[in-house]
């Protein structure tokens, strides 16, 4: 059974090993007759690694190395409702399969390393996000992606308030009859001042609710508060988490479906994300000013191998195929995957930068400054 990758798996797969070295990447459609006939477009790039690997490699060592991709096509469960992605990694010694999302370009890769551009974008999570419901009643929160919700729980997270703020504090949120909207932090109905022990009651409850959730909620990723007007610019005031949105969605939440939720949310996780890319390359244009950067890729390889890179950008378009030597950072490119040893030079990069301690982040083309394949900021 595929399983979801971790960090460590990671580390294991850019470990040096000896070549070759086989990743393969397949989307998968999420149900119907598509995804019936994703073990036969499984069994094409098979079949396109064996001719790559004949051009260089004995036939019984290409019989061994292929033995297990051919089975994995007949299992059931690989090819089953689930994550949008399929990767798979072949080498001597080592045999993985993980379901991925967001799904991956179809795409078969035969190097002396893995091609893990798919697996990074995966592990980073750039489009992940939460959301905190937030009532009078209670609290939740839920993980996001463009595909949907998932309800969280979270140890020691406090979920009931007192009963009477229920009733004090205007439960359901006057204005969710008419439907929710993104709000600032100065819109809402503030409990009064004068509520004295009530609202005091209330930040006390949220101040444990905040507290329980910085332990989880990591510090890129966006939050989104989704609740009763009266109560979320109260929630705000002690809220601490750097990537609490500007925004929050006001309308009653306590009867809507995980669905609702996700669709009332997702636009304002949306504008959140996209300003955390934005960032980057704001970042980035002002390391360039200052002679701190590049997006010419002979330049990047050249500061990665003497582990000048601080951070990497890489385009999540089509592959570069080609070599980078490790050594002295020379780039060579190709039209095309010419043999069994190209890979993509934007994979290689990432590779060098992460074996130096660097940062590399995977983004779709249309953010990357310039529309550059690669760009990177550097520590001298």
């Amino acid at each position: 059974m595929p399983k979801k990758p971790t960090p460590d798996d990671l580390q294991n797969l850019l470990s040096p090993r000896a070549e070759p070295c086989i990743s393969l990447y397949l989307p998968l459609p999420r149900h119907g007759h598509d995804l019936a006939k994703a073990p036969l477009r499984f069994r094409a790039l098979v079949r396109l690694v064996e001719s790559l690997l004949g051009e260089r490699y004995d036939a019984r060592m290409v019989k061994a190395l292929l033995a297990p991709l051919a089975g994995l096509a007949e299992a059931s469960d690989v090819f089953g409702p689930g994550p949008d992605g399929l990767a798979v990694f072949r080498a001597e010694g080592l045999f993985e399969v993980y379901r991925l999302w967001p799904a991956p370009p179809e795409r078969a890769v035969v190097a002396d390393s893995f091609h893990v551009k798919p697996l990074l974008r995966c592990l980073q999570d750039r489009h992940r996000y939460f959301v905190l419901s937030v009532t009078s009643r209670s609290v939740a929160l839920f993980e996001g992606s463009e595909r949907g919700l998932v309800r969280r729980h979270v140890p020691g997270l406090p979920e009931r308030a007192g009963g009477a703020l229920v009733s004090d504090m205007g439960g359901r949120g006057g204005s969710s009859r008419g439907g929710p909207r993104s709000a600032g932090p100065g819109s809402g109905k503030v409990p009064a001042e004068g509520d004295g022990g009530r609202r005091e009651e209330l930040l006390r409850y949220f101040r444990a609710v905040e507290g329980t959730l910085r332990k989880v909620l990591e510090d890129r990723a966006p939050l989104v508060v989704a609740g009763a007007g009266s109560l979320l610019p109260v929630f705000r005031e002690v809220c601490g988490h750097s990537g609490l949105t500007a925004g929050y969605v006001e309308g009653a939440v306590e009867d809507l479906s995980t669905v609702e939720l996700h669709v009332r949310t997702l636009p304002e996780a949306r504008k959140a994300l996209d300003a955390r890319d934005e960032t980057l390359v704001e970042e980035f244009r002002e390391h360039l000013d200052r002679g701190l950067a590049a997006d010419i890729l002979t330049r990047i390889a050249q500061a990665a191998v003497l582990g000048r890179v601080r951070r990497l950008l890489v385009s999540d378009g089509r592959p570069l195929f080609g070599r980078v030597d490790r050594t002295t950072g020379e780039v060579t490119l190709h039209a095309g995957q010419t043999g069994p040893q190209d890979d993509d030079v934007l994979d290689d990069l990432a590779e060098v930068v992460l074996a130096r301690g660097g940062e590399v982040v995977v983004l779709d083309p249309q953010r990357m400054p310039g529309e550059a394949a690669a760009a990177a900021t550097f520590r001298w």
